[in-house]
């Protein structure tokens, strides 16, 4: 009876601590779900001075170190961790996850392994090897781990997006076909543009041919194309354009160079230059833009300033993007006013006084992304010289295969 009181006695003068450690732990979780990860660090190390073996105290102030973008104090702490305790398929996750985070993929890939090595059933250590295996391009190696995963569980949707995605990037090749018509309210009888590219991926570079034919003016002219994008690393790329025409509707020589560079915190910023080479008419195009990334949207804004006299010195263009899915289904609103347009195919375009733009744009993938499908639908009220004004009106449809 005597050890049945003291018994009780004992957990009564622990209660209280329970109560507050459980009361910190808890509000720890809130802080860290609300992105406040400087007070859930805090609040957790407050809660590991009162019980320094909390293990799940321990493993969320990992975490948090890990969402604030501290990688390598995140895995020490993991390390620890699960050197001091029996490894949960929890934190041997979390350390696969995290080298993946830290774009560490070979790491990652064989963190994920020790852990199939201890818990061969794992789904999300087969996953994540899955996503370490397509981030460093071993593209095979990710759907025979796919394969794996989806023979044991075959509603993962994870992996089936990313079975789809992967079967995509190891497609080289892809053309398009684009019609654009655009209608004035006066002044210009309607324009037509039509537009075939080829697309090919190498190593570290996407290349694209483009060949244009317009209807302008009562002219006609043709215009090739080629763009690059060159990759030079995980966090910058650039853009390279050049084209010659006929030097009747288009510029004679155009070029475009631009820099992208992704900071921190899910935002990017580029800076660039475009050359149009019309007759007697040199046209120099600065272009600054800055974007950020949200789960499923992207925000843009980019200002243009041109080089041509008796035009407005400055553009701007605003752009928001929804992804529906993936990255290619998507709707975009975009607006913008100043002189100069986002992509320049005429002088006259260039020469206007000002303009107002709206448009919408709607993209979306058929038969497992191998089809694309792109509409578009824009309006323009524009002055040019000599106080003309008038309406445009635009309709474009794009459609892709790839291959």
């Amino acid at each position: 009876m005597k050890r049945h009181w003291c018994t009780i006695l004992l957990a009564l003068l622990a209660f209280p601590a329970f109560c507050q450690t459980d009361s910190l732990f808890r509000a720890a979780q809130r802080q860290a779900y609300h992105s406040q990860y400087e007070p859930a660090s805090t609040t957790l190390s407050q809660l590991l001075k009162l019980e320094p073996e909390h293990y799940d105290a321990r493993f969320l102030s990992a975490m948090v170190q890990a969402w604030d973008g501290n990688y390598f104090v995140a895995l020490q702490q993991l390390n620890t961790l699960t050197h001091c305790c029996a490894p949960t398929e929890e934190a041997l996750a979390a350390i696969a996850r995290i080298n993946l985070w830290a774009e560490e993929y070979p790491k990652a890939i064989a963190e994920a392994d020790k852990g199939l090595l201890v818990f061969p059933d794992n789904e999300d250590l087969l996953y994540i090897r899955a996503q370490a295996e397509a981030a460093y391009q071993a593209y095979e190696d990710a759907l025979n781990t796919l394969d794996t995963l989806l023979n044991e569980n075959d509603e993962y949707p994870k992996a089936e997006e990313l079975q789809e995605e992967i079967e995509i990037l190891i497609r080289k090749n892809a053309a398009g076909l684009e019609y654009k018509y655009s209608r004035f309210s006066n002044t210009f009888a309607p324009w037509h543009q039509l537009s075939a590219n080829y697309q090919r991926k190498l190593q570290n570079m996407l290349l694209i041919g483009r060949l244009q034919h317009a209807q302008m003016f009562d002219q006609q002219g043709l215009q090739f194309e080629i763009d690059a994008y060159p990759k030079f690393d995980n966090k910058t790329y650039a853009y390279l354009n050049a084209g010659l025409s006929n030097n009747t509707v288009f510029p004679k020589v155009r070029w475009g160079a631009e820099i992208f560079r992704i900071l921190p915190a899910q935002w990017e910023a580029s800076a660039g230059m475009r050359g149009l080479y019309f007759e007697q008419t040199p046209i120099h195009i600065y272009t600054l833009q800055l974007g950020h990334y949200f789960p499923a949207y992207w925000l843009s804004g980019r200002v243009f300033m041109s080089t041509l006299e008796n035009e407005s010195p400055l553009s701007g263009l605003l752009t928001a993007r929804r992804y529906l899915g993936n990255k290619d289904h998507y709707a975009t609103l975009y607006v913008g006013s100043g002189a100069t347009p986002n992509r320049v195919n005429s002088l006259t375009e260039v020469q206007r006084l000002n303009a107002n733009w709206i448009g919408i744009d709607y993209q979306h993938p058929l038969q497992k992304r191998l089809w694309i499908i792109r509409s578009a639908v824009e309006f323009q009220q524009e002055t040019y010289p000599e106080v003309r004004t008038t309406d445009r009106l635009s309709f474009t449809i794009y459609l892709e295969r790839r291959f």
